[in-house]
């Protein structure tokens, strides 16, 4: 009974993994017009293009890339949180991940 219930679990996990309706596309370069986009003053083209790799390189260790737009300004941050420890994200990395999402969100 208990490994039905697993197998059960785990054909949930996987059909909604694959429902999710991400895509896959390129994320847009880290340019001085991304960096002036918006108003955190701690933004900078290092920073950003730190969260543009890691955004692009640890984030499809589990799924595609997810569109920009598909989620609000304010769910951004509470997702890459929610996905931070399980791809083994320093604060800083996290917080270089969400400036640059949030920076491409807004142009």
């Amino acid at each position: 009974m208990r490994r039905l219930a697993i197998w059960i679990m785990a054909i949930t996990c996987l059909v909604d993994l694959s429902s999710c309706g991400t895509t896959s596309f390129t994320p847009p370069p880290v340019t001085v017009e991304l960096v002036r986009n918006g108003s955190d003053p701690h933004r900078d083209i290092a920073m950003l293009s730190e969260g543009r790799a890691l955004f692009v390189h640890r984030c499809i260790e589990c799924h595609t890339l997810p569109a920009f737009w598909r989620y609000s300004t304010e769910d951004w941050p509470k997702i890459v949180d929610s996905m931070a420890h399980r791809s083994n994200l320093r604060p800083a990395e996290r917080d270089a991940i969400v400036a640059y999402i949030l920076a491409v969100r807004g142009q």
